[in-house]
């Protein structure tokens, strides 16, 4: 209903700043003109005030013919135009609710996106492998971590064996001959028949000799297989971190480009930029559609003569709704009636100035031909 607005007002007629009374006696002179300037200064700010008035209650009963007009429109061809407006007013809602959308995504970032939008799928699936690539050298780095660990505590498991076999085999050689002796001692000293004995000892010795240096050489040949596993195992590791740095590297220049953690976010980012577009690319083509619409309702508005079929495109709730139109009736009827009452109180407050101007000129007969003449010139432009 504030859409009822005055339109813009036309050049106001140029009234003079001051009506000068030929010279006369002097001071007299002055104040009976100081006196009519005062009257005509009200006189003319208040016609002018008149004259908008005039406007404005013109503009509102012209609305308000508008909408007689409207109301006289047969069943069917206002079906026409209310079906013109529905569509402008769904078309409006729409657009609303694209205004009022929650932002997907910042604007400087659509604005990152727009600008490389062709390479933007290419550089997310690079920095997509990139990360691929660097959780894969981690994982082997790890595993490298592991196998050396493992290698490092099987090299120290066999330098542990390896001593306690050294120090086997220093006890073994006293034990040997200390047992040799004693078996000795009982064959010719006590005369018993330890042949027998003396054969299983030494083959036991002689065993357990042997089986400490095989062991000793195995663990000696396992030795070196564990500490050429462990140099394996650095160098490649050290393969690993070198290639882990650059791809590393290669995902940190990335993230910091695309202000993203993660391909996964950079991926989300470019989804949500897609949807802005297709949502822009909605609103434009709702925006064509409603100055469409709003074209072909003014035209349809325009046959039936109309004083301002332009301004009911803002104001289509009223043709489709018979209440809303009822409110915009009753706020226009309001205010003409408002406007009227204006009229009556400007219209009385220049009667009383001309009463004033007129008590002037019985006051100061000697300058009533000029007075009146500036009274007639008043009541010209106050039409009163």
């Amino acid at each position: 209903m504030g859409l009822f607005k005055r339109k813009k007002k036309k050049d106001l007629v140029e009234f003079p700043e001051e009506y000068v009374i030929p010279d006369k006696t002097e001071g007299t002179v002055h104040k009976v003109q100081h006196q009519a300037m005062r009257c005509c200064e009200q006189m003319i700010q208040l016609s002018k005030e008149l004259e908008e008035t005039k406007k404005e209650y013109q503009l509102v009963t012209d609305y308000l013919n508008d909408i007689q007009i409207l109301e006289d429109i047969p069943d069917q061809e206002f079906e026409e135009l209310q079906g013109t407006a529905q569509s402008i007013l769904g078309l409006d809602q729409a657009r609303d609710e694209f205004t009022n959308r929650k932002k997907r995504i910042s604007d400087a970032q659509f604005a990152q996106m727009e600008q490389m939008e062709p390479d933007m799928p290419k550089n997310i699936r690079q920095m997509q492998a990139n990360e691929s690539y660097q959780s894969m050298i981690k994982r082997d780095m790890d595993n490298l971590e592991g196998e050396k660990s493992e290698w490092s505590y099987y090299l120290a498991s066999l330098t542990r064996e390896q001593k306690w076999l050294k120090i086997g085999l220093f006890l073994l050689l006293p034990v040997f001959l200390v047992g040799v002796g004693i078996l000795e001692y009982f064959q010719y000293a006590l005369y018993r028949d330890v042949l027998l004995i003396s054969m299983i000892f030494i083959s036991v010795c002689g065993a357990a000799g042997c089986a400490c240096l095989l062991r000793m050489q195995n663990n000696r040949r396992e030795l070196m297989r564990a500490n050429a596993s462990i140099n394996r195992a650095i160098t490649l590791s050290n393969q690993m971190k070198a290639k882990y740095v650059n791809v590393t590297n290669a995902v940190d220049y990335a993230c910091e480009k695309f202000h993203v953690r993660n391909s996964m976010e950079l991926n989300y980012q470019w989804e949500q930029y897609m949807e802005a577009v297709k949502e822009l690319e909605a609103a434009n083509r709702t925006n064509e559609d409603l100055e469409y619409f709003s074209r072909k309702l003014i035209r349809e508005l325009k046959a039936y003569q109309l004083y301002d079929a332009a301004i009911w495109v803002h104001q289509v709730s009223a043709l489709v709704d018979k209440k809303e139109m009822v409110e915009v009736k009753h706020y226009l009827l309001v205010r003409r009636q408002k406007l009227r009452n204006s009229l009556e109180q400007q219209i009385a407050d220049i009667q009383d100035a001309k009463q004033q101007m007129l008590t002037l000129v019985r006051q100061e007969k000697e300058y009533k031909k000029e007075i009146m003449e500036v009274l007639q010139s008043i009541d010209q432009l106050c039409g009163v």
